[in-house]
């Protein structure tokens, strides 16, 4: 009897009796190998109960009534096995664990294995589907490039290549929040490297951009961490205080409490408190000034931000009289002119490290150490406290005396309270403010005071001391 060349089948022959045998048998066949699934692959021994139409797949070394059969298909068809041989080409789904096996001409193997090559497809979408705008898309928890090493035939190295068409072009990595932009880095609109920043997906700012011809670094919103005085605020934790204000501090417009801390057009009441290292005031009425000289304003944007709750504005001008609404923090401002005294001013609440910088982002606070500070407070005013001073009293009636810091401008001297004067062979007296004539400046930071004539004496010549005298010199803005 003769069979077909691809499954084997029986053919019927001439004057064949019982013809419907060998029909069936060909049917029988058909029905095992037509859409081939086996309930299992790798089956050595023959089920104690196979169902009818059951199919395994052989594996190697198999027993009992398979033995001999290795990689065959068996099935129990009218109560025996039958062996089907495959040929390369025959595919076969493995119900058990869902694999699609192919026959390769020496063992089923999965599909997968066999596709080494995906070329010019339109459309990948991996746990995702792809789209014409995403034509590849993937949902996951994690990817991995791993280089191919060189035992494996590869260099070791790794490389993810990004490239645009054009230095008008982008070519970028965009990390977004539920789909929504939230921070970018590439080659944006030109070949310079940038990184910006959003807060909303609509509007972005450029922190860092990297020239690709010199390799310099530029930050377009200012530098959070360049060290040194970026906060142009002096005394701004409030730990100066050389003009001894307490409690509950009442000033009149224009008038100054805290170094660097002046009152408003309409006069000012804080109260002040210690917080840690710091000092916080609590601004109950009024508002207070904390000016900026002009020589520190470089113009264009600055940004101001604190740690309490008082609103604020900023303007430019001198006086005491300022402009504009106030406005909660961070507060930033932008179109500054260039070499004008700039001055921040608080409203009602709390004022707490006040920091006033450059650029459009508020960083951490600037801790100066106290002596750095209290330079800077004494450029603006200095207090010396119950003073011992040689004096010269004679003609004009002056006194000289050392101060201990080169000063901003001229300044203005005052007498807390009195002083005593003590010369030589002619005997003592007091002074007060009222008995300055004069206050002149001798050298870098030697000044004289001229008193009026008879204050206390009239004395040719005569040496002496000026004892317990509270000296204040102002060069406030």
């Amino acid at each position: 009897m003769s069979t077909t060349d691809h499954l084997a089948l029986p053919f019927i022959d001439a004057a064949q009796a019982q013809k419907h045998v060998t029909h069936n048998a060909a049917l029988s066949l058909l029905d095992c190998v037509v859409q081939l699934s086996v309930s299992a692959r790798n089956v050595t021994a023959p089920p104690a109960m196979p169902l009818e139409g059951q199919r395994l797949l052989l594996g190697t070394g198999a027993t009992g009534a398979f033995a001999g059969h290795d990689g065959a298909i068996a099935t129990w068809q009218d109560g025996a096995w039958t062996f089907l041989t495959p040929v390369p080409g025959w595919r076969c789904f493995s119900e058990a664990d869902g694999v699609l096996l192919i026959f390769n001409g020496t063992a089923f193997v999965d599909v997968l294995s066999l596709i080494k090559a995906a070329q010019n497809l339109d459309l990948l979408g991996i746990n995702a589907t792809a789209t014409a705008q995403n034509p590849l898309s993937a949902t996951l928890n994690a990817a991995l490039f791993n280089a191919l090493a060189t035992t494996a035939g590869g260099t070791g190295d790794m490389r993810l290549v990004l490239n645009k068409a054009a230095a008008g072009n982008t070519v970028s990595q965009l990390y977004q929040d539920a789909f929504s932009g939230r921070a970018e880095t590439g080659l944006a609109g030109d070949d310079h490297f940038h990184i910006k920043v959003s807060p909303d997906g609509a509007s972005w700012h450029e922190a860092i951009a990297i020239d690709n011809a010199s390799g310099l670094v530029s930050f377009p919103s200012g530098a959070a961490l360049l060290p040194g005085f970026r906060n142009l605020l002096r005394n701004a934790n409030f730990g100066i205080n050389q003009r001894g204000v307490a409690g509950t501090v009442t000033l009149a417009a224009g008038a100054y409490g805290h170094d660097g801390v002046r009152a408003g057009a309409g006069g000012a009441t804080y109260n002040c408190a210690a917080s840690g290292i710091d000092t916080v005031l609590t601004i109950t009425a009024g508002s207070l000034i904390l000016p900026v000289e002009a020589g520190m304003i470089a113009g264009g944007s600055y940004i101001l931000s604190q740690a309490g709750s008082a609103a604020a504005r900023v303007w430019q001008g001198t006086g005491n009289a300022g402009t504009g609404n106030y406005a909660s923090l961070p507060l930033p401002v932008a179109g500054l002119s260039v070499n004008t005294q700039t001055n921040i001013e608080f409203s009602a609440g709390t004022l707490q490290l006040p920091q006033f910088e450059q650029g459009l982002v508020a960083t951490s606070f600037e801790r100066r150490p106290a002596s750095i500070e209290m330079l800077l407070c004494q450029r603006y005013f200095q207090a010396l406290q119950g003073g011992v001073f040689v004096m010269s009293w004679g003609p004009g009636n002056a006194a000289g005396y050392g101060v201990i810091a080169q000063m901003r401008a001229m300044p203005t001297a005052a007498l807390v309270d009195t002083g005593l004067v003590y010369l030589f062979g002619v005997g003592s007296g007091t002074v007060s403010s009222t008995d300055i004539a004069s206050f002149s400046m001798q050298a870098a930071s030697v000044f004289a005071i001229a008193f009026k004539s008879g204050s206390p004496a009239t004395a040719a010549n005569q040496p002496g001391f000026l004892l317990n005298a509270n000296l204040q010199f102002s060069a406030e803005i």
